[in-house]
């Protein structure tokens, strides 16, 4: 079988469709959108799977999926609850957040996520402070477009991505480049990078090149949170540097579970299973094909222990009209409380304390 070839060769992008049965290491690259960035590179755009693996030689890796305020509270809930138990999970080595988990990213690895220690505060405090990156006005139709468009979309292949990321550039938020970032960084209460472990995710909205953002790029933590969470015809989208970026989920993975490979054991936290039906429950934000399970499956084959969490629908509910609506907060730091004093014992197990 032929390797995927680079997907900075030449200075191009490409993006990749999901293929069942084979590994991402495997898969052949569509052809190549053009772009007038040849010979720059700034350091931000990588491949797919990630190279080198940044997850060699360490213990513990977590992964941090996307899905809006409705997982971001999720996980919230989730890790206060394994931290009552013992269980702290900014021991990992290594964490990348894509979208709603780079913000949880960031939190947990800045310490700023027991900034409510008390039960009470956390449940009554944490919402007010979430609802601070949430839309509040009805969108215009620069926005419909840009949603529109993103959520029709079922290929990932580089044209397509492109053609959101210029919806995405188009659209007339209320939090746009210059103001999206701010709100950002009054939810994770900082702009400092807060440590080495955390990697963000984000796609150029201009050449459709996948990005990923760490310490060493010498970019603000809140900018880096913006643009992976810069949801088309919502927010943003940010600038990183010269790259005006949109949301880590807008591709082939929703995880972006590759950054970890070589780590020895993984934790991925994850709104779907990566089925086809995620955007038809509104679990997802686009119809793109979603290689978690291809992802899990290689983590494995290169000897990670892996644990994939799939939050899925709220007990009772059949569809969710809005991942970024506040109402799924309340329910979903609940539900993810629970689960997270019912799985203590597993993950201290797996994690350790």
């Amino acid at each position: 079988m032929l390797r995927r070839r680079d997907l900075l060769a030449a200075g191009t992008t490409a993006v990749l469709a999901a293929s069942t049965g084979v590994s991402l290491a495997q898969q052949a690259a569509p052809a190549v959108a053009p772009t007038s960035t040849e010979g720059w590179d700034d350091g931000l755009a990588h491949p797919i799977p990630y190279q080198p693996q940044l997850g060699a030689g360490k213990e513990r890796g977590l992964v941090l999926g996307g899905g809006g305020i409705y997982l971001a509270s999720w996980m919230a809930g989730y890790f206060h609850a394994l931290k009552s138990k013992g269980v702290d999970m900014s021991t990992a080595d290594i964490v990348v957040g894509t979208s709603a988990g780079s913000l949880i990213g960031a939190l947990l690895t800045g310490g700023h996520l027991w900034r409510f220690g008390a039960e009470l505060d956390f449940f009554v405090e944490f919402p007010k402070i979430f609802t601070m990156i949430v839309p509040t006005m009805a969108p215009n139709p620069s926005q419909l477009r840009a949603r529109g468009i993103a959520d029709t979309a079922v290929s990932a292949d580089p044209a397509t991505i492109q053609a959101i990321g210029r919806a995405a550039m188009a659209a007339r938020n209320s939090d746009g480049p210059s103001d999206y970032f701010n709100a950002v960084k009054r939810v994770i209460g900082e702009e400092k990078w807060p440590s080495p472990k955390l990697h963000t995710t984000a796609n150029d909205c201009y050449t459709g090149e996948r990005i990923v953002v760490s310490a060493d790029d010498g970019i603000e933590v809140n900018h880096a949170c913006a643009a992976s969470s810069s949801l088309p015809g919502s927010m943003g989208p940010t600038w990183l540097g010269n790259r005006l970026c949109m949301d880590g989920g807008i591709c082939q993975t929703s995880t972006h579970s590759d950054v970890v490979a070589g780590v020895k054991k993984a934790l991925i936290i994850s709104l779907t299973d990566g089925g086809a039906d995620a955007s038809k429950v509104g679990l997802r934000t686009s119809s793109l094909p979603n290689t978690l399970q291809q992802e899990v499956a290689d983590l494995k084959a290169q000897g990670t222990q892996v644990i994939l969490k799939v939050v899925g629908l709220m007990p009772g509910a059949t569809r969710i009209d809005s991942i970024m609506d506040p109402k799924w907060i309340g329910p979903c730091l609940k539900n993810g409380n629970e689960r997270g004093l019912a799985d203590a014992d597993e993950m201290k197990s797996f994690w350790g304390a």
